[in-house]
Order: C-alpha cells, then sequence, then structure tokens
C-alpha cells in the first residue's frame, strides 16, 4: 500500500474544508463533546482551581468560579442565539454561491470580499465568530476566513464611532488607513502558508 507522505495535502485539498473543521459522522455530537479543545479546557479549568485553592485559598477559587458563571449568564444567550443565526444563515444562502465567491478558487477576489464581509461585521467576538465559523462550514476557504477575521477585527463598523470617541477622531482615521490593506496581506499570507504546508 501507497504510504501518504503529505498528509496536509490530503486533508486541505483531498477533503472539503467543511469536512477539515468540522467533521461530520455518527458520532458528530459526541464528537463536539468530547473534542480535544473542550477536554483541555475541561482539565486545564480543574487544575487551576487546585492551584488556586492551595495558593489563594477556597474562598476565592469559590469566588472566581462564580464570577465564570456569571459571565456565562451575561454572554451565553448571545454566543447561543448568534450560532443559531449562523445556522440558519447557511440554510439561507446557496452553498454554491459562497463555493464560488469565497471558496478554494476565488483567490485575491474572495479574499477582498471576505475583507469587506468581515469589516461589515457588527457585533462582539460571541456573534462574529459563530457566523465566520459558519461560512467556513459552508464552503469558505481558510485565506478567506483569516481575511475575515482580521478584517472584524481591525476595521469592524461597529467598533470605529466607539474608537472615534475614545481615542480621537485623527487616531481612529490614522488607524483605518493604515490598517485597511492588513487583512488582505494576512489573506495572502494563508494562501501561501496552507499552499507550502500541502506540498
Amino acid at each position: 500500500a501507497e504510504i501518504n507522505r503529505y498528509p496536509l495535502r490530503q486533508s486541505f485539498y483531498g477533503k472539503p474544508y467543511s469536512q477539515v473543521c468540522f467533521p461530520h459522522s455518527r458520532r458528530t455530537k459526541k464528537y463536539y463533546v468530547l473534542c480535544p479543545a473542550n477536554v483541555g479546557f475541561i482539565i486545564g479549568t480543574v487544575i487551576l482551581f487546585l492551584i488556586a485553592w492551595g495558593v489563594k485559598g477556597l474562598g476565592i477559587a469559590k469566588t472566581s468560579v462564580k464570577n465564570g458563571f456569571d459571565l456565562f449568564l451575561r454572554y451565553g444567550v448571545l454566543i447561543v442565539f448568534s450560532m443559531i443565526f449562523a445556522s440558519l444563515l447557511q440554510t439561507l444562502i446557496p452553498r454554491d454561491i459562497i463555493v464560488k465567491y469565497l471558496g478554494t478558487s476565488s483567490g485575491w477576489r474572495g479574499i477582498v470580499l471576505g475583507t469587506l464581509i468581515g469589516a461589515l461585521t457588527p457585533g462582539s467576538p460571541y456573534a462574529a465568530m459563530p457566523l465566520f465559523a459558519g461560512l467556513i462550514r459552508t464552503g469558505v476557504s481558510f485565506p478567506v476566513g483569516v481575511a475575515m477575521a482580521c478584517a472584524w477585527g481591525l476595521l469592524s463598523i461597529g467598533r470605529i464611532p466607539f474608537e472615534a470617541a475614545v481615542m480621537g477622531g485623527e487616531f481612529t482615521l490614522i488607524k483605518v488607513i493604515s490598517s485597511l490593506l492588513l487583512p488582505c496581506i494576512a489573506g495572502g499570507i494563508a494562501q501561501l502558508l496552507q499552499y507550502f504546508l500541502a506540498r
């Protein structure tokens, strides 16, 4: 049997991006619950709790846990409905259109369009990241996803008025102009990295 010497090529090009990032099988629900990221966070949380208990005392450790639950209650509804929104968006937008304009064959056109989408996406990361993840699941390429995330972080229209009020109009203008090309550059670098890793 032939040995696959290029497993990354198979991962990136032998399968759709959605299957790489979001594997689907009969064990999907079990995978999402017991995926390495979840297990790692659970173990890390338990370890940090024990360290805080030993160093600061049980009272401080319990207060930290309570603060964490308070944050969950504060943002939990937003996270849940943003994920539902992203799922509904996948259903409403035809996959062929997404793949055509934002998929692997879209090239720089897709990266520029992804930058525009990211810049026009308002909201907190709890709303934006599930949306981007949903688009990647539908067929958006990794480089376009990188451009989206970078544009949202640097150029989000929902953040610009607040920055102008706090940091000043001149600072915000210089920051926006100097950051305009960065998401496209990041998407291009992601495309190059993907190409060389898959060789």
